[in-house]
């Protein structure tokens, strides 16, 4: 979840996905609510940055989004979308093309046609036969593995945000992937423009303190703590507020927390967080999470959804 600014243009199908985004009233709030609320007293819940599980694994890819989901009991998969020239949603970390396709130049410069013929490289650098997927492609290959796909809308400037949020949720709808969805925010403020676009849907807002998040609803909120620096403190707040606090070990090799954990061959930290009160650890070592804390992780999947 790495910040980055970009402008994108609204054409044509992107403006009707806009008009499709609007405010709805369903239900009580989200399906996946009432999951998370368990997941909080009963587990843990880890979300593999980027969808990844393995080095030979394309981020944002298909491959990954399957084994990944394969491999551990409830995943959440952190995925990017990015609006095309022509309006279409394609999973891409970057602005550009050029580090993890054989494509070259800005992804919102082009078709998503002309985005697909490229080939995605994992990051041991093989390549692969692998095409970037469309946002469709990956809301269903999560379905297949029964994962939950949390989608990072990337802060640009506010307008820009809510024109790809409106995009991202018209596609949400249209695949009826509303109950296995979290959209990322990362200020209080897009955390209730988008919460108000999509209200049967789970929003991670990112947070310091409870107070943050007056003028949201609770049970709709995953407050995302940050990385790199744990907090006891207010993650013990969230809980009694019913709010599930999320917790980055991931980031830049060599200084993330998952790298720093692994350095002596033990990383029991992970349990430290858990017994601190994180309900979800987002990060880039998702299987050694779950040999930590395996019987934690099972049980949290075994929650209803």
């Amino acid at each position: 979840m790495v910040s980055r600014k970009f402008f994108v243009a609204i054409p044509a199908v992107a403006a009707l996905a806009a008009c499709a985004a609007t405010p709805q009233t369903v239900g009580s709030g989200p399906a996946l609510a009432g999951y998370f609320d368990c997941v909080r007293e009963r587990g843990i819940a880890i979300s593999a940055h980027r969808g990844q599980s393995a080095e030979d694994q394309p981020e944002n890819s298909i491959a990954a989004i399957e084994a990944t989901g394969r491999a551990i009991p409830g995943a959440i998969l952190e995925l990017d979308a990015v609006l095309t020239r022509d309006g279409g949603l394609i999973l891409m970390h970057d602005e550009s093309m050029d580090r993890t396709t054989t494509g070259r130049g800005r992804v919102a410069d082009l078709t998503v046609a002309e985005v697909q013929a490229a080939r995605l490289r994992a990051p041991d650098g093989a390549l692969t036969d692998a095409a970037p997927p469309t946002l469709a492609q990956a809301l269903a290959a999560a379905g297949r593995v029964d994962a939950i796909a949390s989608i990072d809308l990337k802060p640009a400037d506010e307008a820009a945000t809510l024109t790809l949020a409106r995009a991202v949720i018209a596609e949400v709808r249209r695949a009826g992937a509303a109950d296995r969805v979290i959209l990322i925010t990362y200020s209080a403020g897009t955390a209730r423009e988008v919460a108000a676009l999509a209200p049967e849907m789970m929003i991670s807002a990112g947070t310091k303190s409870v107070a943050a998040l007056d003028g949201l609803n609770r049970p709709q909120i995953l407050g995302w703590t940050g990385a790199g620096e744990p907090n006891p403190t207010l993650w013990a707040q969230l809980k009694a507020a019913g709010v599930e606090a999320q917790f980055g070990t991931l980031g830049t090799a060599g200084r993330r927390l998952d790298d720093r954990y692994a350095e002596d061959g033990d990383v029991s930290e992970y349990r430290d967080l858990y017994d601190q009160g994180v309900t979800i650890i987002a990060t880039d070592a998702p299987l050694a999470v779950k040999r930590v804390l395996s019987a934690e992780v099972a049980a949290a999947a075994s929650c209803k959804r």
